[in-house]
C-alpha cells in the first residue's frame, strides 16, 4: 500500500512543480493583474480548459467518489488504484514536457522565484500533515495549488506595491527638478505617446530620429506602467538630458491620469484608439476616455498630434479643443497633389513603395515633399515614422538630417524582423503582440514574394464582445493572401474557420503543437517563399525554425 502512494506522490510533486511554473509564468505574463488572468479564463478557450477539461471533471469526480469508497472496503483499494493513475499519467505528461522542452516557466525574477517557493512549500507542508485520507488529500491538494498561488500573489501584492509608490515618489522628485526650470529653452521636454497599438514602434522611432541632435531619454523596452517609468526616471535622467520620450499603457481608466502626474508630458501622441484589451476597459467608450486623459494631462502651450489612418484616433482629434496635428499615411496616393486632395492632414505620407527589405515613401510638410528610406518593413510602419519628420522638423532639425536618420532606423525586437532560412525562404518575426491591425500590416507585406505565404498566428485574447467578429473578419483578409495558416491554439477557432471559409482564397488551416508546426514548415518552405510569425506562441515555432 506504501509503495502505491509513494508512486503517486512521485506523480503529484512531478505534476505540482510543473504547474508552479506554469502558475506563475502565467500571472506574470498577464502582470500579476487579476483582470487580466480572469479575462484569460473568461475568453479564451486555454483559459476555460484550466477548469473546464475532461481530465479534471476526473479528479473532481475521484474526489467526490472519496466519500463512497470510505464507506465501502471492496471499493477503498480500486480507489487508491485510479487516483495513483491519474498521478501516473500527470507524472508522465510532465517528463514528456521536459524532454520535448515544452515545459512553461517564468522569467526568474525575485518575485517569480519566491511566489514559486511560497506555493511549493506551502502545498509540501500540507502534504505532510492531511486532514483527509492521504489518496484523497493528494487530489485536494492539486486543486488548491491555484487558489495558494492566488493568495500569495495577493498577499504580495501589499508590500510591492509600497515599494513601488516610494519608487515612484523619489521619480517625480526628480524629474520636477528637470521640468520645471524657469527657462523653457532648457525645460525638459517629454514627449507621451499613447494608444492601443503602435506605441512601442512610434517611441521608438521619435527617440531615434531626435536622438541625432538631442540627448534623449526613453522608456525601457514595453516599460509602459508607473514603475516602469519611475525606473527609467531613476536609472537614466542625466542633467543633460533634452528630450524624455515616454510610453504610457493603460488597461482601465484612470491608469494615464497616473502615468501623465509623473511625467507631465507637454507633447502628446496619440497612435490609434481600437478595441485592444476591450475586455479590460468594458466599453470603447473607456478606450476614447482613457486615450483623452493624456490631452487632458497636457499644459496650455501643449501640442497634441493624432493617426488620421485610425478612425478612433481621428474621433479624438476632432474632440480635441487644444492645438493639435494631424498625420496621415496614404498608401495610395502617388503625387503630392492627389495627398493634398486627400488629406487635411498637416504631415502626409504619399507615393509609399513597400520593398521586401525596406519602404520608400515622399513625405509632404507644408508645401514642400521630401523621399524618404527606411529600412523597415511593411507600408504600415510609415505611419509610426511621420510623428518622428514631424517632431523632429518642429526641434529645428534639417532635413538632411532628418533623411539620414530615418535611413538608419532600426526596427523593434520581435516586430517585423526578417532572417532568412536555409532553403532560400524568409521569416518574418512579429511575435511580440498579435493585434487585428498588426496582423493585416503583415500579411499586407507578404504580397512582395512570389512563394507560398505562411501565417503562423496566436489568436488574439483581451478583445471582449468584438473578439468572434475581429477574429472571422481578420481571417477573410488572411484567406485572400495566405496559402497557409497555423494556428497555435484553439482560441476562436469556429470564428477563425468561418472566415477562411468565407474568403475569397484557398488557404488551408490547421491548429498544431509548435513542435509539429515547425516540422510541417521545414518540410514545405522553399525558395521565395515567406513564413510570418504573429504572437508570442508563434515565436515557439519560429524558435524551432530559425
Amino acid at each position: 500500500m506504501d509503495i502505491i502512494f509513494y508512486i503517486a506522490s512521485l506523480g503529484f510533486f512531478l505534476w505540482i512543480l510543473r504547474n508552479t511554473l506554469f502558475w506563475v509564468s502565467l500571472w506574470q505574463t498577464k502582470e500579476y493583474r487579476m483582470d487580466r488572468i480572469t479575462a484569460h479564463f473568461r475568453e479564451t478557450d486555454k483559459g476555460k480548459s484550466l477548469f473546464l477539461s475532461w481530465f479534471l471533471l476526473i479528479k473532481w469526480l475521484l474526489i467526490l467518489g472519496y466519500f463512497v469508497a470510505a464507506f465501502n472496503e471492496t471499493l477503498f483499494f480500486p480507489y487508491q488504484l485510479a487516483v495513483t493513475a491519474v498521478f501516473v499519467v500527470e507524472g508522465y505528461r510532465v517528463i514528456n514536457e521536459i524532454l520535448s522542452h515544452r515545459i512553461r516557466r517564468p522569467v526568474l525574477t525575485p518575485k517569480a522565484i519566491i511566489l514559486a517557493a511560497i506555493t511549493i512549500a506551502v502545498i509540501g507542508g500540507l502534504y505532510f500533515i492531511p486532514f483527509f485520507e492521504k489518496f484523497v488529500w493528494l487530489l485536494m491538494l492539486d486543486r488548491l495549488l491555484i487558489t495558494v498561488m492566488a493568495v500569495a500573489v495577493s498577499f504580495f501584492a501589499y508590500p510591492t506595491e509600497f515599494m513601488q509608490d516610494i519608487r515612484i515618489e523619489q521619480a517625480m522628485k526628480k524629474i520636477n527638478k528637470y521640468i520645471s526650470l524657469p527657462d523653457d529653452k532648457e525645460r525638459l521636454l517629454v514627449i507621451g505617446i499613447s494608444g492601443s497599438y503602435g506605441k512601442s514602434s512610434t517611441k521608438e522611432y521619435i527617440a531615434q530620429l531626435l536622438s541625432q541632435k538631442f540627448s534623449v531619454l526613453k522608456t525601457f523596452g514595453s516599460h509602459n506602467t508607473p514603475i516602469g517609468i519611475a525606473n527609467t526616471i531613476l536609472s537614466g535622467l542625466r542633467h543633460q538630458t533634452e528630450v524624455f520620450v515616454v510610453e504610457l499603457g493603460s488597461y482601465k481608466k484612470g491608469e494615464i491620469t497616473q502615468l501623465c502626474q509623473i511625467v507631465k508630458p507637454r507633447i502628446s501622441v496619440t497612435t490609434s484608439i481600437s478595441d485592444q484589451h476591450l475586455s479590460l476597459f468594458g466599453s470603447f467608450e473607456n478606450i476614447m476616455e482613457t486615450e483623452n486623459e493624456l490631452i487632458s494631462a497636457l499644459p496650455k502651450d501643449g501640442l497634441a498630434l493624432f493617426n488620421a489612418n485610425n478612425d478612433g484616433s481621428k474621433m479624438l482629434y476632432r474632440q480635441t479643443k487644444k492645438k493639435k496635428i494631424l498625420y496621415e499615411s496614404l498608401e495610395n496616393a502617388k503625387t503630392s497633389m492627389s495627398a493634398k486632395r486627400r488629406s487635411n492632414a498637416q504631415i502626409v505620407a504619399f507615393n509609399i513603395v513597400p520593398q521586401k527589405t525596406s519602404v520608400v515613401f515622399d513625405v509632404l510638410v507644408g508645401k514642400k515633399a521630401v523621399r524618404f528610406e527606411a529600412p523597415l518593413l511593411g507600408a504600415h510602419s510609415v505611419e509610426n515614422i511621420l510623428p518622428a519628420i514631424y517632431l523632429a522638423n518642429l526641434l529645428g532639425m534639417k532635413m538632411i538630417e532628418i533623411k539620414q536618420a530615418v535611413a538608419k532606423l532600426a526596427p523593434l525586437e520581435k516586430r517585423m524582423v526578417l532572417h532568412h532560412l536555409g532553403k532560400g525562404g524568409i521569416a518574418i518575426d512579429d511575435t511580440f503582440n498579435a493585434s487585428p491591425e498588426s496582423v493585416l500590416s503583415a500579411i499586407s507585406y507578404m504580397k512582395l514574394y512570389k512563394g507560398k505565404k505562411i501565417l503562423v498566428l496566436e489568436p488574439m485574447i483581451e478583445l471582449g464582445k468584438n473578439a468572434d467578429e475581429d477574429h472571422y473578419n481578420l481571417a477573410k483578409q488572411i484567406a485572400k493572401i495566405c496559402d497557409y495558416l497555423f494556428l497555435t491554439n484553439k482560441n476562436y477557432y469556429k470564428a477563425i474557420a468561418s472566415g477562411i471559409q468565407d474568403g475569397d482564397g484557398e488557404c488551408m488551416i490547421e491548429i498544431e503543437s509548435p513542435a509539429k508546426i515547425a516540422e510541417d514548415i521545414n518540410n514545405m518552405v522553399g525558395k521565395d517563399d515567406v513564413i510570418v510569425f504573429e504572437g508570442r506562441e508563434a515565436g515557439l515555432v519560429l524558435n524551432k525554425i530559425v
